[in-house]
């Protein structure tokens, strides 16, 4: 198998300059929310509307997952 072991997926490898990984590692961190809207629905609205809706679809894929999950339970 081709996969790098464990221990080798954190090492850091010696041509990488540390101070520019760090960097694009605490960039990854940050969380900004862009929202564009009509005249229709405010920011917060769309945002609301966006969780709500994300909600929704994690609920459907964790239900087909455990329905899926429970056909393999039963043999």
């Amino acid at each position: 198998m081709d996969a790098p072991e464990r221990c080798e997926r954190f090492v850091v490898p010696e041509d990488i300059e540390l101070e520019s990984l760090l960097y694009n590692l605490l960039h990854l961190l940050l969380e900004i929310v862009r929202v564009r809207t009509t005249n229709q629905s405010s920011p917060m609205q769309a945002y609301n509307q966006a969780i709500n809706d994300l909600d929704k679809e994690l609920d459907t894929l964790k239900n087909q997952f455990e329905a899926e999950m429970a056909k393999f339970s039963d043999h």
